[in-house]
């Protein structure tokens, strides 16, 4: 429960920092999707968001079953407990990105890429990660979670982590800062 507690903390200080810096939150419109974030379209492609709990969390028992490889405990509450947009946040001195899933659709899109990555992880001999976000430092550059430890770290596409941030996605999450990113929207 403690890495619940930290995810719903730091979304809470997500939300002061924007409604702080009086800075909408806002994100790219999906018509794909009938996602529960969307809250008022603004232009074309663009909406104001909003952060939703789940009522039914994103499972992986399925996808960990069709790989015969279970995950971390912690994947699934990360992934499964809030629809949200992708957070901006800062790590010590990285700028982040955290990957997060809009609705459903999204969470289904989401185990398939990660299927993906567990294939090439098995195809490369690697140690199994997850990918929980991107660093803006490097397109490739990967904010991951090893499926055996725990660690938080980075990692290149296809290569394994080369840095650990934090010993748990909890503690990585207590120590994160959110960044409020003003989207500029042509009106």
């Amino acid at each position: 429960m403690l890495l619940a507690t930290e995810l719903d903390n730091f979304i809470d200080r997500y939300l002061a920092a924007y409604a702080a810096a009086q800075v909408p939150l806002v994100t790219e419109h999906q018509d794909e999707w009938q996602a529960p974030i969307y809250r008022t379209v603004l232009q074309d492609d663009w909406v104001e968001w909003q952060p939703v709990r789940q009522s039914a969390e994103l499972q992986f028992h399925d996808l960990a079953h069709a790989l015969e490889q279970p995950f971390h405990a912690d994947l699934e509450t990360y992934y499964g407990r809030w629809y949200a947009a992708d957070l901006y946040a800062s790590y010590a001195d990285h700028p982040l990105l955290l990957l997060q899933n809009y609705c459903a659709e999204d969470g289904q899109r989401l185990q398939a890429n990660l299927a993906g990555h567990v294939l090439m992880k098995r195809r490369l001999r690697q140690p199994l990660t997850c990918f929980i976000g991107l660093a803006e430092e490097s397109d490739d550059l990967l904010i991951s979670v090893d499926n055996d430890t725990g660690n938080v770290g980075l990692e290149f596409v296809g290569r394994p982590q080369h840095e650990i941030l934090a010993p748990s996605l909890a503690e990585f999450l207590r120590n994160l800062t959110p960044r409020v990113v003003n989207l500029t929207i042509n009106e």
